[in-house]
């Protein structure tokens, strides 16, 4: 099965915890991000921020209203955190710690299942504790499309494959050709012992709906038929 380390883009733009917050959203702009990995001094990642981390800010007003019934049941260090977060001035302060991450031989289908559980976009990929790339929900779109794409081409070749042979076994002369057919392209083997057999079986062939190339090899062992001499000649 593919893995993560297959799609990730290894070096990735990354954030260090005391960058202030405008240069994150600055980077994160300029390079059509929607979160960065934020990473110590020593490539360890130690959170993510993200477009959602900027929609809770002070200077917006859109900090967490005091609800009545979160300030009675929260703990103060849930209500602290919530305050850094709308007022921290460093990435540190409001990026989401511990960051969710993959490893890089984990399967595409699980980082795909991991993101679509926690509901991030992007996951960090660390090995032996350091960041090595990163891999996002278009990395793991891309992938669906050409898997799909794959599968698709392959059952379009199983039926050119299926009809052509079916389309041999009818005729006399088809039961010596083998048919092999990749990405909508016949290959033609086999031999006979007439040139026009081989004309033929290549006619059917370029003939069978989704065809976009005929290889002929096939190899002609005999001599063509000679026409029958009318009497007296």
């Amino acid at each position: 099965m593919q893995t993560v380390r297959s799609i990730m883009t290894s070096d990735p733009i990354s954030i260090g915890p005391g960058a202030k917050i405008w240069e994150a959203a600055n980077t994160m702009l300029d390079c059509g991000f929607s979160g960065l990995p934020v990473i110590n001094d020593d490539e360890q990642v130690v959170g993510v921020i993200s477009e959602s981390d900027f929609l809770r800010r002070g200077e917006l007003r859109t900090e967490p209203p005091h609800r009545f019934w979160r300030t009675l049941f929260s703990s103060r260090g849930a209500l602290a955190e919530d305050y850094a977060k709308a007022f921290g001035k460093q990435v540190g302060e409001v990026m989401t710690s511990p960051a969710v991450t993959a490893q890089p031989e984990m399967t595409v289908e699980a980082a795909g299942y991991l993101m679509g559980d926690q509901g991030i976009k992007r996951l960090p990929v660390v090995e032996n504790d350091r960041i090595v790339g990163i891999v996002t929900r278009s990395d793991i779109m891309r992938t669906l499309i050409r898997q799909m794409a794959a599968s698709a081409v392959d059952r379009i070749d199983a039926d050119i494959k299926a009809g052509l042979e079916a389309e041999y076994g009818r005729q006399r002369w088809g039961d010596t050709i083998t048919v092999n057919v990749d990405a909508h392209v016949v290959t033609l083997e086999g031999r006979v012992l007439d040139a026009r057999e081989k004309t033929a079986a290549r006619v059917a062939a370029e003939n069978t709906l989704g065809v976009t190339k005929v290889i002929d090899r096939i190899l002609i062992v005999g001599f063509p038929e000679m026409p029958v001499s009318p009497p007296g000649f």
